[in-house]
């Protein structure tokens, strides 16, 4: 009974230590979970800088409007002036969480955020959007792409 006890302690060791190394060596940025009226929006991976204990790295991507193309995305279809929530799972550092909407590829307009919500265009559309955050490991950006009707 001792033995097994003394396996089951270090396996569970291991474990735990393990789970510690790989998030100390992990170079990627936290994923945000977008939702707008009880549906998840697929955000795409855009530029980034993170650092892990060994390693670091820094990603640049082209605009959101290029990612979104070339992911193929499919807007997710919203109300006219519904809420938009922006949540990770690794809260980011106070005042750095920013949304922008890209009018052109090249032109965006900054879009006011209030507890990690925004209020998304009451006319309709297909918007394509930026989100973006730093937290003590570096910063990150996604794109994602609304459908207004």
């Amino acid at each position: 009974m001792k033995k097994y006890s003394v396996t089951l302690f270090v396996l569970i060791t291991l474990s735990i230590g393990g789970y510690f190394v790989i998030g100390l060596l992990n170079i990627t940025p936290p994923s945000p979970t977008i939702t707008v009226e009880d549906k998840n929006v697929e955000a795409a991976q855009g530029s980034y800088c993170w650092n892990g204990l060994i390693n670091a790295g820094c990603v640049d991507m082209a605009s959101p409007p290029e990612i979104i193309k070339d992911h193929e995305f499919k807007p997710v279809v919203a109300s006219p002036e519904s809420e938009l929530n922006i949540e990770f799972k690794n809260t980011p550092q106070e005042n750095t969480l920013n949304v922008n909407q890209w009018l052109t590829n090249e032109k965006t307009a900054n879009v006011h955020i209030r507890d990690k919500r925004i209020v998304l265009p009451k006319e309709k559309g297909v918007y394509v959007y930026d989100v973006s955050a730093k937290w003590k490991k570096g910063d990150s950006s996604y794109a994602f792409v609304i459908d207004i009707r």
